[in-house]
């Protein structure tokens, strides 16, 4: 069958509209399907809380576990990323008010010479969380994932949007 001159034209408006939404349910299916993921990963993980995490500038190392006693929070950031730095400042103006959380901030997609001498967030432990970041596969960052006294999974996050550190902190760990 052919398509007649005029026939043309409304037929591929037809075909991108069709192409379009192909496209956009794909990627909100993609993106669900790797935060599913992510939340199986952290849930299923044996070693997620006894993994050595390697000290930034140190060859010491720590794990979730360690900090058995305290709220421990796992950020997972990037010293290039403004919304990494937006959701370490909410992070830290949390810190400041409660000095109970412990802070890891697990450094991916960065080299560790891009960290100034002073840290920014002087109360935070830096890490080199690119091998626990990759072993979970987190879908992006800034991301974290809050753990109890006892080390259990509290709730975890993906990118960031305001308030998401600072307030959801307090709705988690002040209840």
């Amino acid at each position: 069958m052919r398509l007649e001159q005029k026939q043309f034209v409304p037929f591929m408006i037809g075909v991108a509209v069709i192409t379009m939404l192909v496209i956009v349910f794909s990627s909100f299916n993609f993106e669900r399907k790797q935060r599913t993921r992510f939340n199986e990963n952290i849930a299923t993980s044996d070693s997620l809380k006894t993994m050595p995490l390697r000290v930034l500038n140190s060859s010491d190392s720590t794990s979730i576990a360690e900090q058995q006693g305290n709220s421990t929070l796992l950020v997972f950031w990037a010293s290039w990323s403004e919304k990494s730095t937006s959701m370490l400042d909410e992070i830290q103006k949390y810190t400041l008010e409660n000095d109970s959380l412990i802070v890891l901030a697990g450094l991916v997609k960065d080299a560790e010479e891009s960290l100034p001498e002073v840290p920014e967030y002087p109360g935070f432990t830096y890490l080199d969380g690119t091998h626990l970041f990759n072993h979970l596969k987190v879908p992006g960052f800034p991301s974290y994932i809050l753990f109890d006294a006892e080390s259990n999974i509290v709730t975890s996050q993906i990118g960031y949007e305001k308030g998401v550190g600072y307030d959801s902190l307090k709705v988690y760990i002040d209840e």
